[in-house]
């Protein structure tokens, strides 16, 4: 059997980064994004780091750096964000078959049966950070090792160094967990790191030495396999790791706060059309929805409530998912109160090709199977064209034309590469 090598590419400061692309002017400046609202840090350049800008500052606190020219500031630009992690996704297949996309800026990759070893691997490693680096403009990471939970140690080490690490040396490899604390450790966390302390594991290397089947009675089956990773012994495959998620929630705290029903129904609407996507996307199906209203922490008579209900078959069809949190909005909304946030949970999340193997002995919606064909249809087609079109360039009229609610974005950056009127300006003298 071929030897296994999986490797973790990471993108550098990746929001940052890609708001230095078209400002050359900003090479050597510290650089921080904003949240959704521009409420606080969620992305630092390496000179923003020095400065000792924290990840999640709040913005009123860096204001006065912003405003003397010490830093430049950027909202989220979520759609440039994503065109240029789009690019360089696309790239990663250039090297190999299996990606396997982990977030906006990272991405499993695995090199097994393309007849390398952990030697003749490494030329390979670095002309990948160099290629990306040289095509897109943005510094990336890799880092490898026989299963994915040393990929990402080698990457968190990869991006200390000099953008690569190989963890495929045994000897190598346990020095190196030696050094890593075990609340670094990726599947361990800051709920599990205090227990595992309180059992003497201090460190990656401690876990790796742990009796495997003495740790799935002591913390179940996960913390098995994640000592079986720590020691080269791959669990998870690239292409059936199985999803652990039981729910999708969106939500968003408001720049201003809203009071009327119709403001307040268009941000609910959206949120639940953008769960239902992610379902779709998913290949799940949701058995209920949940939607929340709050008003400011911060204010007298702080108010908190909200309320599920569940679907008579399980859903991802956008505009009974939309109906639904919309009949359970005007349950909660009360005239004239000042909500600072709405949230849309989908719930109970169920594969939707088991769902449909199963068949509909059981619903209570009274569709007929060829009324839900048609719907599943619908849910295709709008899906394709925001997927080739544009994200949201098909849209629901509840979710409103103008969407006052959404967050401030005073200091976006152009579109440079997602809208025409907004691409770069090159001047030849």
């Amino acid at each position: 059997m071929s030897l296994r090598i999986y490797g973790l590419l990471d993108c550098n400061n990746f929001f940052a980064s890609c708001e230095k692309l078209f400002r050359p002017d900003l090479a050597d400046k510290p650089v921080v994004v904003l949240s959704n609202n521009d409420g606080v840090v969620v992305a630092r350049s390496p000179e923003a780091k020095q400065l000792g800008i924290a990840m999640g500052e709040a913005y009123f606190k860096i204001k006065r750096l912003a405003e003397s020219g010490k830093i430049a500031v950027f909202s989220s630009n979520f759609s440039f964000y994503g065109d240029i992690s789009n690019r360089i996704m696309q790239m990663l297949y250039r090297w190999v078959p299996l990606v396997e996309i982990y977030s906006i800026d990272e991405a499993f990759l695995e090199f097994t049966n393309l007849g390398l070893d952990s030697e003749t691997i490494t030329p390979l490693q670095q002309e990948i950070i160099v290629t990306i680096k040289k095509w897109t403009g943005i510094p990336v990471s890799l880092g490898l090792g026989p299963t994915m939970t040393l990929a990402k140690v080698a990457n968190d080490i990869a991006k200390k160094g000099n953008g690569i690490c190989n963890l495929m040396d045994k000897e190598y490899r346990n020095e190196i967990l030696s050094r890593i604390e075990i609340g670094q450790v990726w599947g361990v966390g800051r709920r599990l790191a205090p227990k595992m302390v309180k059992l003497g594991i201090r460190t990656a290397r401690d876990l790796a030495a742990i009796d495997p089947l003495w740790m799935r009675r002591e913390l179940g089956i996960l913390q098995e396999q994640l000592v079986r990773e720590l020691n080269g012994e791959h669990c998870i495959d690239l292409n059936n790791a199985p999803s652990s998620r039981k729910s999708i929630q969106v939500s968003r705290s408001f720049h201003d706060t809203v009071d009327d029903f119709q403001t307040l129904a268009e941000a609910v609407a959206t949120f639940a059309a953008q769960a239902c996507e992610q379902a779709r996307s998913d290949g799940t199906v949701a058995s209920g929805i949940y939607v929340h209203l709050n008003t400011s922490r911060y204010k007298e008579s702080y108010l908190s409530e909200g309320k599920a209900q569940g679907f008579d078959r399980a859903t991802a069809h956008s505009p009974t998912v939309i109906r639904t949190a919309l009949e359970l909005l005007k349950d909660l909304f009360r005239q004239g109160t000042p909500y600072k946030k709405a949230t849309v949970i989908l719930l109970n999340l169920k594969d939707n090709a088991v769902t449909k193997s199963q068949g509909i002995l059981f619903d209570m919606d009274n569709k007929t199977p060829e009324e839900h064909e048609q719907e599943e249809r619908l849910m295709e087609s709008v899906d394709y064209i925001n997927r080739t079109m544009g994200k949201g360039k098909l849209f629901f009229c509840s979710q409103g034309m103008k969407q006052y609610w959404r967050g401030a974005s005073e200091h976006r950056s152009p579109g440079y590469t997602t809208h025409w009127n907004e691409l770069p300006v090159v001047k030849a003298k």
